[in-house]
């Protein structure tokens, strides 16, 4: 029985599964490399924006919303990289990205698509605020924080394709999430989304901070602490996913981990609600 899902849950079918969504987050990889050059010219940006026709017309709408209120219409997506601003377009690509990801319900996993859509991108724009208050990379630590489930969804589509699998039941004490994954799939969804942004030519950083944040006490990767952290304050905040609390660290240990004071956390999480409350106007 193992054997079996070894190969249904395996490697190769999880990149398959993954490969068959969206190219919106392998657009978002390339132009996050883009933006770590301060000389980015916006002919790139949009050169590689026109890619995804898709995400070409969202951005298109969301520049001409009342959100950003353009005195003339705007007809092009140079002409929108420029109105939106370079650091709204990377915010704006990866919650396009999301929404994608958040038409259909998980009940395997008990959650919504809005809720995944909620915690998704609250947790970047926290992972991106705490950055800012240390030395990581923002771009990288925003990534980390808006697919970090993506290997949740992998591994519920595959699900789909065959016998059907019981959801999992946070009131069972014996069987936690990532217990309960092993049991189910033979791999943790943190590991199958590792693999899958590896195979996505993620930053290696983006891809350990996945892996290791629900234990970031016995690794030593900043961005895994700061994930964690970000996790729980989502949490906090009423956008949290089923099963996850048990893993948040408590804010003392959090702070020793992460080496940030819990006010300077506080103030970032203020700061990502209203960043969070601007990116969802603009996504109307």
């Amino acid at each position: 029985m193992q054997g079996m899902y070894e190969v249904r849950y395996g490697i190769v079918n999880l990149l398959r599964v993954a490969n068959s969504f969206a190219a919106t987050p392998r657009i978002m990889v390339a132009l996050g490399r883009l933006l770590r050059d301060p000389g980015v010219a916006l002919d790139d940006v949009a050169a590689l924006l026109r890619q995804d026709s898709t995400l070409s017309a969202r951005l298109l709408r969301i520049a001409n919303s009342a959100a950003f209120a353009p005195g003339e219409p705007v007809a092009s997506i140079q002409d929108a990289a420029a109105l939106i601003g370079l650091k709204d377009v990377h915010r704006l690509v990866g919650a396009v990205a999301v929404d994608q990801f958040s038409l259909r319900d998980y009940p395997l996993y008990g959650f919504t698509g809005p809720e995944l859509r909620g915690n998704s991108l609250l947790v970047a724009l926290l992972m991106e605020e705490l950055a800012a208050s240390t030395r990581e990379d923002p771009a990288a630590a925003y990534s980390a924080g808006l697919f970090r489930s993506v290997g949740k969804l992998a591994l519920a589509k595959l699900a789909d394709e065959s016998v059907p699998v019981a959801p999992f039941q946070p009131a069972d004490t014996f069987a936690p999430l990532e217990s309960w994954e092993k049991h189910t799939f033979g791999v943790t969804s943190n590991g199958a989304t590792a693999a899958i942004l590896k195979e996505w030519h993620f930053p290696s950083e983006v891809t350990a901070a996945i892996a290791d944040h629900f234990y970031p006490a016995a690794h030593h990767h900043p961005l895994a602490g700061l994930l964690n952290l970000s996790g729980r304050l989502a949490d906090e905040m009423g956008h949290g996913l089923l099963g996850e609390s048990r893993y948040w660290l408590p804010a003392a240990e959090s702070a020793r981990v992460t080496g940030l004071d819990p006010a300077i956390a506080q103030r970032a999480g203020e700061r990502a609600l209203i960043a969070f409350e601007r990116v969802n106007r603009a996504m109307g």
